[in-house]
């Protein structure tokens, strides 16, 4: 029975159309099982901000009640006509009362912060208007966002012309960028007959920035200037000084500093590149090798790094010193160095949605890294790794002989669990003239509140048994009224 196959599976054309009765059969087998499986999209449009469709939830009702009209008309009858007015009433109402929810109840999010820091609480509003006459007795929000332990999903219900306020929050325990939506609102009748299914296909992005941490004295890091800390009296930026040679074009280079000349002599894109300014320039290089990385205790590497590497970009912006980050995970991230504590957001934005690849060695990432890296600079490496072929690849990138400086956090693979210590590749690198210090699990203690205040909810009991509120999210801006409902009194 190959033949009819492609009529069951819904893919029609896929072999050859019988002939005869057989298409016959066939067409029939497919209309039955639309029929009985298949959903009933009675009704569909597409508004503004939403796409609305009514299908049929009770499939077997609507089959009685076409059973019922057919055999009124082969054998007319009181019990035909009875069964057949019951079930087309109860469809009828059921219908309209779908239609009407389909057309005039609607719900919107609302979400009150972008940008958050780890420890934050995300919080979204939801509104459910009904603008009908007649009442929700359930709506189901599904929501399909990609933020790790945060659900939206709820039921609720509402009055005749009545807007129902509801809040959402979670804890942000993971640096990311992550995406809310789209989602869906489900409606249904008093008799569950006809299903009501909004799609909203909006998206919103939320930003996670990575958290900060108080780094003890031993792994502060070494105040090594290149020059003196005191910038150009130049009211022109720095690439309008002369350029004292080119290099090959590299991902993060602005278009204005290429040298169309070298460019078009060597028929490859060519960057100036320009005399350093007085201060050093300090370049960050975080391992994001997954084969080094480990997790212990609830701790991982990675995130260590990634915390470390964005303390360290606070400390040293804050002493106005240039920083750049050249981050090569499944993307290349390159951020140029630049000076001031505006010059952080860029790194922290960089950072957060950074993951570790396996086909991302140390020792590429340190060759993909030397075009950007002058002489004069001073790298900071970030890694757990003990492989002993990145070491003479740093020197030569720090380019130690014309005055330039390395300097490496190595994370302990055994304090993360592991067997070998990273004390064995100390001696490696002092010989080799590189700065290293040990990071070990759980040196690195976080800082609450980095970015400033936490937004979030915080309450506390009193003796009496009256909660009040100790702490409320942050408003958006100052002066702009806050977009929580419930903001003044208990949620």
């Amino acid at each position: 029975m190959e033949w009819w196959r492609p009529a069951l599976d819904g893919r029609p054309g896929s072999l050859a159309q019988p002939a005869g009765f057989k298409r016959i059969f066939a067409r029939a087998t497919a209309f039955f099982y639309t029929l009985v499986l298949g959903p009933w999209v009675l009704w569909q449009k597409t508004f503004p901000n939403r796409q609305v469709k009514v299908i049929l939830r009770q499939r077997l009702l609507g089959v009685a009640f076409l059973a019922c009209f057919i055999a009124y008309l082969l054998a007319p009858g009181l019990v035909t006509v009875t069964a057949m007015a019951g079930l087309g009433g109860i469809l009828a109402w059921s219908y309209l009362w779908a239609r009407r929810m389909a057309a005039q109840v609607t719900a919107r999010r609302r979400l009150r912060f972008h940008a958050v820091q780890v420890g934050d609480e995300l919080e979204e509003i939801f509104e459910l208007i009904n603008n009908s006459p007649s009442e929700v007795l359930w709506a189901e929000v599904v929501d399909h966002s990609s933020m790790p332990g945060y659900s939206v999903s709820s039921v609720r219900a509402a009055e005749s012309h009545q807007t129902v306020n509801w809040r959402v929050n979670a804890a942000c325990s993971q640096r990311g960028v992550f995406q809310l939506g789209p989602w869906e609102l489900l409606l249904g009748d008093p008799f569950g007959v006809f299903r009501v299914i909004q799609s909203y296909s909006e998206r919103n992005e939320i930003l996670v920035y990575p958290p900060l941490a108080d780094l003890p004295r031993s792994i502060l890091p070494h105040q090594r200037m290149v020059g003196d800390n005191r910038p150009l009296r130049q009211p022109l930026p720095a690439e309008t000084i002369q350029a004292i040679s080119a290099r090959p074009f590299a991902p993060g280079d602005p278009l204005r500093h290429i040298h169309w000349r070298t460019s078009a002599r060597k028929e490859k894109l060519f960057s100036k590149q320009f005399e350093p300014e007085a201060a050093s320039r300090v370049w960050l290089i975080p391992d994001f090798d997954a084969r080094v990385h480990l997790t212990h205790a609830g701790e991982s590497t990675l995130e260590t790094a990634i915390t470390l590497t964005a303390t360290l970009a606070a400390l040293l912006l804050n002493e106005q010193i240039e920083v750049g980050l050249a981050a090569y995970a499944e993307r290349q991230s390159v951020t140029l160095p630049q000076r001031g504590p505006a010059q952080l957001w860029p790194i922290l934005l960089a950072l957060a949605p950074l993951k570790a690849v396996f086909d991302q060695p140390l020792a590429q990432t340190l060759t993909q890294v030397r075009p950007l890296i002058h002489a004069r600079d001073l790298v900071i490496l970030i890694t757990p790794s003990l492989s002993a072929d990145w070491p003479p690849l740093l020197r030569r990138l720090s380019g130690s002989a014309q005055g330039g400086a390395a300097s490496v956090y190595l994370l302990d693979p055994a304090s993360y669990g592991a067997r070998e210590s990273a004390q064995i590749l100390v001696p490696l690198l002092a010989g080799l003239g590189i700065q290293s210090q040990m990071v070990r699990c759980g040196d690195i203690r976080l800082r609450k509140a980095a970015y400033g205040p936490l937004s979030r909810w915080e309450f506390k009991t009193l003796a009496t048994g009256r909660v009040i509120v100790q702490q409320a999210p942050r408003s958006a801006m100052e002066g702009v009224p806050s977009l929580n409902p419930f903001e003044g009194r208990l949620p």
